[in-house]
């Protein structure tokens, strides 16, 4: 029988690599390279990192031993890793809200930042596995929770924009 462990590390090369193609892609929407292929590139890779972020979290969650979060490292993993979820399905909604390419540099430079947070998550990944990362400066014991305050605030934030409509009506 293959083990959640095995499983944990296909899901999550599949999210790196698919996350670390969008992550370019932007990059490039915001250099205004080839707007048309890094649009679709970007928003199509990013669609595909999503589909095997959720199965990547459970069987992270799983391929620990005790099977629940008992280190600061995965908690900020978990964290990080929903935070991603949510901002990379927010952008991608707005993409196809917009029904064509999103002109500027502010949805592809939200875009990048889900990438990093994925990125983010690897390494900590690494940290927790294998005792070694590329972010060796970031604290590793302490959890990184939003106070209550803060959620409250983007919770209302939410509703206000859900109750407005995203389609600008002109009076003839």
């Amino acid at each position: 029988m293959i083990s959640a462990a095995t499983f944990h590390v296909i899901t999550t090369e599949l999210v790196v690599g698919m996350f670390s193609l969008a992550g370019i892609a932007y990059l490039l929407l915001v250099l205004d390279k080839k707007r048309e292929i890094s649009d679709i590139i970007a928003h199509f890779s990013m669609l595909g990192g999503l589909v095997f972020l959720p199965p990547a979290i459970l069987f992270g969650i799983y391929a620990d031993p005790a099977e629940q979060i008992s280190n600061e490292l995965l908690a900020n993993k978990v964290l990080l890793s929903f935070s991603a979820l949510g901002l990379s399905l927010g952008v991608l909604i707005n993409r196809w809200l917009n029904k064509g390419p999103i002109s500027g540099w502010l949805h592809p430079s939200i875009g990048m930042v889900s990438c990093g947070m994925i990125l983010l998550v690897a390494s900590l990944g690494g940290m927790y596995a294998r005792g070694e990362s590329l972010l060796f400066f970031l604290p590793k014991d302490i959890v990184l929770i939003f106070p209550i305050w803060a959620s409250a605030i983007l919770l209302a934030m939410g509703i206000t924009m859900v109750s407005k409509s995203t389609i600008e009506h002109r009076r003839s």
